[in-house]
Order: C-alpha cells, then sequence, then structure tokens
C-alpha cells in the first residue's frame, strides 16, 4: 500500500458561498469588489505584466497585436515597451528603424490603441536601453565626471602660464580646438605637497580660481615651499547608452541636472504628441526608468551653488578630499564627505526622479522607476534610496534567479524587494512592484522553478510581478527566436507558453490579496541620515526573533509623516507601528533628533542608544551641540547596563533590552509562529490586514512536505484557507483559541504556499484530532508523508471525514462534544503500469508517437528526435478502475508523480487542469467511472534539449532560431549544455480515501 501517514486539517466549501465586503478594487460595472470577489478574479491592477523587448529595435504591427492578445489570454495586465540592444554574435537579429524616429513613434501608437483595446496596461522605458539618454541629448545635458590636471611649482617664485587640460574619456565629443564641446572650469587649487596627502591645515589650500583667465592662464605668486596647482573641470564623459537597438543610441543625460530630466522627458513626449493627441486615453499608463548604473567622480555644472545653498559652506577647500586628500583630519573629512554624498543624494532625486514625475504627470501618465539599491560593488546608487523611491508614482526593485552576490553579512544584495515594499508603505503607495526573475538560465526554467523566487519576494512585501523579460518576436525570428543576453523570456514563444495561465493567476490572486489593505509590523527601523543608504533584504533580527515583521524608514518621513496616536507609532495613510528603533551609530540630525523628541513626549516608545554628535560641517560645531542637548533631555543617564528605560512626557526611551523584550512588555506577542515535528522546518510569512480581514501568506521553504502547527496572532476569528493557484476557499473547522491567538494546523507540500484568512466571527470548532490515540492537531512527532492520513472538511452544509488510512479518529469540539469513528479499511492505491502511446507534433524531429514501455525521461530515449523534443506531447493510456472505487463513499485522485515542466490532465474527455507544481495531483471522483478510463496528459518541457539537439545538425537542418550561445553567464555553449529531464516520469497513482459523513 503506497501510503504515508501524516495529516492535512482543511475544509472544503462546495456550492455559492457569502463573503463579507472589504476595501478593495473596482469591479468592471464601478463598484467595490470584495475580498472574495477580487481573490476569485483578480483585476488588472493584480496581474504580472513583462518587459516587451524589441530587439534591435525590429517589430511587426501584426504580431504586437498578436502578442497583445496572447497575454490578455494568459492572464497578464501588460508590457512595458523595451527598445534593446542585443548579443549578437552570429548576426542573426536585423536592425530596426531608431528608436522614436517617425517610423517607430508610429509602432508605438499602433501599440497603444491595440493595448486599449484590449483594456491592458502599455509602459515605455524612457530611452533606448539604459541609462536615461538619445539622440537628442546634447553636450550640456550629457553626463560628466569632474577632472583634474595638476601641475608641480616651487617658490617662492612667480606662476603665469596656461594649466594643461584635464586629460578626459576618449568617449567626450570634442570641438575642432580639440577641447570638450562643453566644459566648464569648476576650480582651481592649489595644496601644499608634504609627505602623503594630508593638509593638516586647510589654510594652506589656496584657492585660485579668480587668477585663472577664460583661456585658462594662471597668474600666481607662489609662496615658499613645493605646491601642487590642480585645475578641476567638469564636461562630458562620452557615455552613451549601455545597450541601444543599433540605429539608436546617444549619450546618457546628467541625472543631477533638473534642466536636463526636462529636456529628455519633454523631447520624448514631444515626438508622440505628433502622432497623437494627448496621452490621457491612449494605452499608454507610464513611462519606466532603469535602475542607475553609471560609474566615476559624477559632476553637474551648478553643484557648487547646490552644495553651498543646501550645506550652508563653500565645497571648494574641500575639493581635494574628492582626490584622495585628507584636510584637517580624518574626522572633518568624512564630514564634507558625508555633506558631498548628501547633496549628490539630493540632486538626483530632485533633479531626475521628482522633476521626471512633475513633467509626465502633466501628462496623465505616472513614472515607474528602479530608484533603489543594490550599491557598490555593482552599481554606483548615490542616493538615499527610501527617499528616492518614495518619490516616485510607481517603485520598483529587482531580483534574480540563482544570481546572489552576497555581503559581508552573506546577505543577498540584488534581493532588491523589501526596501521597495518599505517605501511603499512608509509613502502610502499601494504597489509594491519588481523586476523579477531575471536570469542567464535561458529557458532552462518552468513555473515552479520561479515559484520559491516569487514567494520570498511577496513575503518580503512585493505585490506585483514585472517579468525580465519578454521578446517580442516577429514570424522571421523563428523559435525559440531573437532575445536579449538576460531574461526569463516570457512570451508566446516559450514551449509553456499554452500552459502558464495557473501560473500567472497564482501571481494575480496572490498579489491581489497583498495589494489589499496594509501590512502588518510591530518595527520600525530609521536608517539614519546617509547617502547612499540602502535596505537589506528581509532577516530576522537576532534583538527581534522570529515572529514580527518590521519596515524602515528615513529622516523625510519621520519630519513629515510621522505622528503618534494612542502610544502607537502612526503615518498618514493607516500604517502603524508599536516602536520605533535607532539606528546603531554616533551622528544623528539634530532636525531629526527632535521630531523624535516630540514624538516620545507624544506618547511613542523609541528604543536605541544615544547620539554623541551631528552629521557633516553644516553650522559646525553648533549642530553637535544641538545633538548633545537633546540627547542628554532624553536619555539623561539612560546607558543600556545600569538604567535602561526613561520616562519622557506619555512615551519612553528605552536601550540595553531587546526589541522581542519592549513588545513583551507592551503586550505584544509574535504576529505569527509554528511547531513542527521536524527541526529545521522554515517557513517564511507576510501579513496584512483590511477593515474586516486579517490576511496571511505562509510559505514552505524547503522541498518537503510539512506538518505544522501555526499561531495566528487573531482571536476569536474563523481561519480559512485561501488557495492562489485554483481560487478555492476553503474554511477550516480545525482550530483552536490558544494564548497569543488562534491556533491552526496547516499542511504544506514541497515549495508550498498558501493565505490564511481570518474573517467572520468564531463560532464551534473542531479543537482537536486523533487517530489510535495519537495527535494528529496538535501535530505530533511524525515525518509528514506525500499523502496525508485523514481530512475533515464541509461538504454541502455537512462536515465529512476523508480517510485515508484504517484506524480509529477521535474528533473534539472545541464546545466539548465528541465522535468516535472506525474506518475499518481503505482500499489499495491503483498503481498505473504498463505502456504508454506518446503522441509528438509534426515537423519537431520527433516520430508522430512512440510507445513507452515504462515511463521515462526524454532524454533516455534511443530515439534523437525524442531525446532532444522541446514542446508539448501528449501521452494516453487507458486506466482500469473498480466498480467498488466508483461510489458516492469513496474519494480518489490522480497522482502523476514527478512532472518535468508541466501536465494538462484530461480523464474520459474532461479538462481536470493544468498542474505546474508538486504535488502533481487531481481529483477525479467526478469524473472516474467503473471499468477502463481514457487518460489524456499533455507534457511541455523547455526548448534547452532542441537547442542543443540541434547544435549536432547542419546549420540547414535545424529546427530553432536563437541569437543566444548557450545558456547560463559563464560562456557554457548549447552543444556543452546538459540535457533537461523532460516528459512525464511518474509514478502514476490513483490515490483512494474513504469518506464517513460527521455526526457534529
Amino acid at each position: 500500500m503506497l501510503k504515508k501517514l501524516s495529516i492535512v486539517l482543511v475544509v472544503v466549501l462546495a456550492g455559492v458561498l457569502i463573503f463579507c465586503t472589504a476595501k478593495t478594487g473596482i469591479q468592471e460595472g464601478g463598484g467595490k469588489l470584495t475580498l472574495a470577489e477580487g481573490f476569485k478574479n483578480p483585476p488588472l491592477e493584480a496581474k504580472p505584466r513583462a518587459y516587451w523587448l524589441w530587439n534591435n529595435g525590429v517589430y511587426s504591427l501584426p504580431q504586437i497585436t498578436y502578442e497583445l492578445e496572447e497575454i490578455k489570454d494568459k492572464g497578464m495586465s501588460g508590457l512595458d515597451i523595451f527598445d534593446m540592444g542585443v548579443s549578437d554574435p552570429e548576426k542573426i537579429v536585423p536592425a530596426g528603424p531608431e528608436f522614436l524616429g517617425e517610423e517607430y513613434i508610429e509602432a508605438i501608437a499602433y501599440a497603444m490603441r491595440e493595448a486599449k483595446r484590449l483594456d491592458l496596461y502599455l509602459g515605455l522605458i524612457a530611452s533606448s536601453s539604459w541609462n536615461a539618454g538619445g539622440s537628442w541629448v546634447t553636450p550640456e545635458y550629457a553626463t560628466m565626471l569632474l577632472y583634474s590636471s595638476e601641475v608641480i611649482v616651487d617658490g617662492p617664485s612667480h606662476f603665469t602660464r596656461i594649466l594643461p587640460f584635464p586629460e578626459v574619456d576618449k568617449r567626450t565629443p570634442l570641438g575642432p580646438d580639440g577641447l570638450p564641446l562643453y566644459y566648464k572650469d569648476i576650480a582651481v587649487v592649489a595644496v601644499p605637497q608634504g609627505e602623503g596627502k594630508v593638509i593638516e591645515d586647510d589654510d594652506k589650500i589656496v584657492i585660485l580660481t579668480s587668477q585663472m583667465d577664460k583661456n585658462g592662464k594662471l597668474t600666481w605668486d607662489v609662496p615658499a615651499g613645493k605646491w601642487k596647482i590642480m585645475r578641476l573641470v567638469c564636461t562630458n564623459t562620452g557615455q552613451s547608452l549601455v545597450r541601444p537597438s543599433p540605429k539608436s543610441g546617444g549619450y546618457n543625460i546628467d541625472h543631477f541636472n533638473p534642466d536636463a530630466t526636462e529636456m529628455h522627458f519633454q523631447s520624448i513626449i514631444d515626438r508622440f504628441l505628433k502622432e497623437i493627441d494627448s496621452f490621457e486615453d491612449s494605452g499608454l499608463k507610464f513611462m519606466y526608468l532603469c535602475s542607475y548604473e553609471l560609474r566615476g567622480l559624477v559632476w553637474t555644472p551648478n553643484l557648487q551653488d547646490e552644495f553651498k545653498k543646501r550645506r550652508k559652506y563653500d565645497m571648494t577647500p574641500y575639493l581635494p578630499v574628492l582626490f584622495g586628500y585628507t584636510v584637517k583630519n580624518e574626522e572633518m573629512t568624512e564630514r564634507f564627505r558625508f555633506d558631498f554624498k548628501m547633496t549628490m543624494s539630493d540632486l538626483i532625486i530632485e533633479g531626475h526622479y521628482m522633476k521626471a514625475k512633475e513633467v509626465v504627470n502633466k501628462y496623465g501618465l505616472e513614472l515607474c522607476s528602479e530608484a533603489g539599491g543594490p550599491g557598490q560593488p555593482l552599481h554606483n546608487c548615490p542616493f538615499e534610496a527610501l527617499r528616492a523611491l518614495g518619490a516616485l508614482d510607481i517603485p520598483r526593485g529587482e531580483f534574480w534567479n540563482q544570481h546572489q552576490v552576497l555581503d559581508e553579512n552573506g546577505i543577498d544584495v540584488l534581493w532588491l524587494v523589501k526596501e521597495i515594499a518599505c517605501a511603499s508603505h512608509i509613502y502610502g503607495k499601494k504597489i509594491v512592484d519588481g523586476e523579477a526573475f531575471t536570469s542567464w538560465f535561458h529557458w532552462q526554467e518552468g513555473p515552479f522553478d520561479l515559484k520559491p523566487l516569487a514567494d520570498r519576494a511577496m513575503c518580503g512585501g512585493l505585490n506585483l510581478f514585472t517579468f525580465h523579460t519578454g521578446s517580442h518576436n516577429p514570424p522571421e525570428a523563428g523559435k525559440p527566436g531573437w532575445s536579449y543576453h538576460a531574461g526569463t523570456h516570457i512570451c508566446p514563444s516559450r514551449v509553456w507558453w499554452p500552459k502558464i495561465k495557473p501560473f500567472n493567476d497564482y501571481l494575480a490572486r496572490s498579489c491581489y490579496l497583498l495589494q489589499e489593505g496594509l501590512f502588518v509590523g510591530d518595527v520600525l527601523y530609521y536608517y539614519g541620515d546617509e547617502a547612499p543608504n540602502f535596505v537589506k533584504p528581509k532577516h530576522v533580527d537576532p534583538s527581534l526573533g522570529y515572529g514580527f515583521d518590521y519596515d524602515v524608514t528615513n529622516s523625510e518621513v519621520i519630519l513629515t509623516r510621522m505622528d503618534v496616536k494612542d502610544g502607537k507609532i502612526v503615518l498618514p495613510d493607516g500604517m502603524s507601528y508599536e516602536i520605533l528603533v535607532m539606528p546603531d551609530r554616533e551622528d544623528a540630525n539634530p532636525e531629526v533628533l527632535l521630531k523624535i523628541k516630540e514624538l516620545i513626549e507624544k506618547g511613542a516608545t523609541v528604543v536605541g542608544a544615544k547620539p554623541t554628535r551631528a552629521n557633516g560641517l553644516t553650522d559646525y560645531p553648533n549642530r553637535d551641540e544641538q545633538v548633545k542637548r537633546i540627547a542628554n533631555e532624553l536619555w539623561v543617564d539612560c546607558d543600556g547596563e545600569q538604567v535602561k528605560e526613561r520616562a519622557v512626557g506619555k512615551g519612553k526611551i528605552i536601550c540595553g533590552r531587546t526589541l522581542k523584550e519592549v513588545l513583551r512588555e507592551r503586550g505584544i506577542g509574535p504576529d505569527f509562529g509554528f511547531s513542527s515535528s521536524l527541526k529545521d522546518t522554515e517557513l517564511d510569512y507576510i501579513h496584512r490586514r483590511t477593515d474586516n480581514e486579517d490576511v496571511y501568506f505562509i510559505y514552505n521553504t524547503k522541498m518537503r512536505w510539512e506538518e505544522v502547527d501555526c499561531t495566528f496572532r487573531v482571536e476569536n476569528k474563523v481561519p480559512e484557507l485561501w488557495i492562489p493557484d485554483t481560487g478555492e476557499m476553503k474554511k477550516n473547522l480545525v482550530f483552536d483559541s490558544v494564548e497569543g491567538g488562534t491556533k491552526v494546523s496547516l499542511r504544506l507540500p514541497p515549495g508550498g504556499s498558501v493565505f490564511v484568512v481570518f474573517r467572520e466571527r468564531s463560532k464551534n470548532n473542531i479543537a482537536s484530532v486523533s487517530k489510535d490515540g495519537e495527535s494528529i492537531f496538535p501535530v505530533s512527532f511524525r515525518v509528514p508523508g506525500d499523502v496525508p492520513s485523514v481530512e475533515v472538511r464541509s461538504m454541502d452544509n455537512t462536515t465529512e471525514l476523508l480517510a485515508w488510512e484504517k484506524g480509529t479518529y477521535v474528533i473534539k469540539t472545541g464546545s466539548g462534544k465528541e465522535e468516535k469513528i472506525t474506518v475499518k479499511s481503505v482500499p489499495e492505491d491503483i498503481l498505473v503500469t504498463g505502456s504508454w502511446e506518446v503522441k509528438f507534433p509534426t515537423n519537431w524531429g520527433a516520430p508522430p508517437s512512440a510507445v513507452f514501455p515504462e515511463l521515462m525521461s526524454w532524454t533516455e530515449h534511443f530515439n534523437d528526435g525524442v531525446k532532444y523534443f522541446s514542446g508539448i506531447a501528449s501521452y494516453c493510456k487507458e486506466i482500469e478502475i473498480p466498480a467498488e472505487l466508483v461510489n458516492p463513499g469513496s474519494h480518489l485522485e490522480l497522482d502523476l508523480g514527478r512532472v518535468e515542466l508541466i501536465a494538462d490532465v484530461y480523464l474520459n474527455g474532461h479538462n481536470l487542469g493544468i498542474l505546474w507544481k508538486p504535488p502533481y495531483r487531481v481529483d477525479i471522483t467526478d469524473f472516474a467511472k467503473p471499468g477502463k478510463n481514457r487518460l489524456v496528459v499533455e507534457i511541455a518541457n523547455t526548448w534547452s534539449n532542441r537547442i542543443v539537439g540541434d547544435t549536432k545538425l547542419p546549420r540547414d537542418q535545424r529546427y530553432t532560431v536563437t541569437n543566444m550561445r548557450g545558456p547560463g553567464a559563464r560562456g557554457v555553449s548549447w552543444k556543452d549544455a546538459p540535457l533537461l529531464e523532460s516528459g512525464l516520469l511518474g509514478p502514476v497513482r490513483v490515490l483512494t480515501a474513504e469518506k464517513i459523513k460527521l455526526k457534529m
């Protein structure tokens, strides 16, 4: 008997369900959706989308229509047009027209009209490839760096000659005189040449800017000693867009100059307004800016003026610091660096993101951007990330598939989700978007390979997926077609594209629930004043412990959006937190510290050590004294050792205690916890709350079955299991009220996930279930198997026991009632053996049909056409089901075992659905008949095997076309790539259970 001892405790509702309302999206008719309605049929804003790469700028109008219709049909909400040059060593991809040239604009306008017709969202990248820029960017608006030339002189002497122009980038555009077309002399400074680069007396830094004429000639009476004269010039780098389409390109703009940003976006908009009347009803919803990835000592012509306006002092004497000098001492030098970096952060946020939003908003468009990290060593992101993200309409993050770059703490710095979620939460934005599943594993993955990444991202706060990438492929591109060098390639040319909708529905239902209500977090961390400054991926703070969630905030939100109500930190959009945690650093912004003092006096609880000084050189040393004064008023003698707490007004300051202790003292226990018979069980979660519902998403991080008792910090409500891949909503009668909330038993498959939704007031419940004297709920110490021992569920207004194993079951209700049921026998499972007929599509290398004596991977077949087959094949077989198993007291499920990668199941002509994740199992009770049953299973794999096989064929006999040399980022060629297991691998079983109606 192929059964293992385990348990699932769920409730299935049959028929029509009546649901209470919640704050949600809008129905087509204009009314508000209930939470259940939106879950069943998610609105457009919750459905996944994708980058729509027009590779090398090539497009086809009929194909545009086809692909938009396909993504609509497969449950996606729209596409972001992304002009991109591709990696193409064999030159198989032609060159399309210039990006945003007249012909290109007409094609985008056509796509806009089609998107509007289909009720889809369309976005547009604001340049060909990235960063922002184009052919319309002239030198005065292009990216600039600060360059230096140096002359060594001895004094005393009289110096009068032309200072050499700094050596600039080879790409810098030059005029007939050999000088850059655009440049600006920033300063001329002379520094003493002693040992090393330490200038202890800043009075010895001589500013000579006014003594150099417009031709670069400097006149100076040199004092005694050896001096270095530095001529500092701001000019173009000549950096063009990273990977533009062949006929496009142009310079990157100066991201720190609002005039450059306005010119850039206005140039794009003006080109469209020649083709369309307005954007208001065009189908185009937003413009998109990629992540900032420029390097070097970036400058902007007005930087000195902006610095003085913001920092209240002249930066010129400190310019040598930018070239490695220490001025006065290391502390003063670091203070200047702080001011410089904060100024650069302010300029790119205000001059680029805020200005771009201002421009596009005037035309009815929104701005979406990756304005977060990860920062060095990967990208030179010079901004304070939360403020940058808060400046957008739609903040977008990024995460990769199987590509990790770890920081010093072993945290994946490419996992840009928690940062984006925090920004959305603290700035009152609904959407947490993410560039999703980026990789170099071309056509290697199936949906289940992506699911753990999706679940991890959603537990971090993501609630909208933007696939990286989906290629636009005209018919001449063949299959799998042309692609960018990175991406998961979500597009109609995918092998398993016809079977993708259930996966998209899974993402959409999940994102819908995670967009509703408000995030629940107990702790708000303040990450201090600093630039660049980023939020690390979601992790458990040892001081806090598992079961609590958190957000991170910045100075701007504290100063402009934060208040206190009933002892909680509150924001104007409804977010609230129990405690505010100070950053672990000595410096503080006195304005922020003063606001925190006000919050504490109004009742806030703040945890952290006392700061001792201000940051930067602005109003130095007065700001240091301000910080010391405010800190002394707050902390006094609270040192974290002798004194760990101090009352201030209605609130308190705490130091030297763990966050978990602080929360416990406030009567706050973990929001989520679990117990398991296995020591290394790992579950992740996120919690959102609407006006009427508590919504938890629970994710099993292990690739094995888990049976756990979970405790949710919710009282007097009935838990329901909402299944995002099917849309089922199951009331769970098996739960119990315990200290800290409600205990619910969950059975999760490998990599499985579920929403636990608390809505209605608690009624009579089943408080315990046992089998042969051994507890099932609460869970006992047993290893979970792939088949449960028993389920308790509600069917047609009755409660029934579904027994997968014989035994004596005892069910007790919360009110003390007890019912004992003895199941004397359960029929044996049916192991489906023997041969299968497998049918293959024509003209793809495989024979029309083949007989498999037993189930095996296609890659093990003797026929090369089968071995290297990529596509969808149909397994056909008649299975015998004994008559005694087809009766009202039996429950039957078909288990396919292993599937590589997706299965679409038909029994006796009835489509039972697409199975894309374990367990590859479906209920056949209503479709099975006594005797012979016709089973057809369509299996889809990926393109990889056929591409590998094609490397062994002459070019004119190949079935596939691709510009990709091979999978992965390290030069693996297709001819050396391993074959991927494909097909129905089994074992295939018919699982049996007995149904018994309960009296209670």
